[in-house]
């Protein structure tokens, strides 16, 4: 079967589809694979479309589209979240609002780059998956780390040899989290130098 622009955009607006694979518009449509590419690819070329990564796409015209929604659609099967720098920002406890989303994962590393903007994602280990919540922003949904597991996550994978991430630095070291919680969650980290570290900060 043959499926005009506009049919496409209306399917995907019935079906509620914000982020979705090219594997959902086959099911939905029986598309070949090299046909709902094809498709995808000139209502991307039109700006409708986002190409997220290969084979993953978000809807352009979804009401109020949150590039925090992408991160659990970009690391599937695996768990995700908001964290680090993007979560720091959107608790306000930065004043620097970074133009990348960043991002922890219990899979692999990687960093994608779309209009809907840059990602990027560091891997953290299982045990450490948590410490999250769902947010909502108007019709976005994402999972956004709570502000002292996001402290704490970038505390942690800036003390990781070789790692990519710098540790925050705040010239009064005031930084406006709940220390009970703080201190609770970087027990279950189970990590020495994170411990030592919020001693110098004077957070422990």
């Amino acid at each position: 079967m043959s499926y005009s622009a506009t049919d496409l955009l209306k399917l995907l607006r019935d079906h509620g589809l914000r982020f979705f694979g090219t594997a959902d518009v086959m099911t939905l449509t029986g598309m070949t694979p090299f046909a709902a590419t094809q498709a995808l690819r000139r209502l991307a070329a039109k700006g409708l479309l986002y190409s997220m990564k290969r084979g993953l796409w978000a809807n352009g015209l979804a009401e109020g589209l949150e590039a925090f929604e992408a991160v659990p659609h970009l690391t599937a099967p695996w768990t995700s979240y908001v964290s680090l720098h993007s979560a720091l920002s959107r608790h306000g406890l930065v004043e620097e609002i970074p133009h990348t989303v960043y991002a922890v994962t219990a899979g692999r590393s990687a960093r994608y780059g779309s209009p809907l903007g840059q990602f990027n994602i560091h891997h953290l280990p299982k045990h450490l998956i948590w410490g999250f919540k769902i947010e909502q922003t108007g019709k976005a949904s994402y999972p956004l780390a709570e502000p002292e597991k996001a402290f704490l996550d970038l505390a942690y994978l800036g003390l990781i040899p070789r790692s990519p991430l710098g540790m925050l630095y705040k010239r009064d070291r005031r930084w406006k989290l709940d220390l009970t919680r703080l201190s609770q969650y970087a027990r279950r980290f189970k990590f020495p130098p994170l411990l030592e570290y919020l001693r110098t900060q004077k957070l422990l």
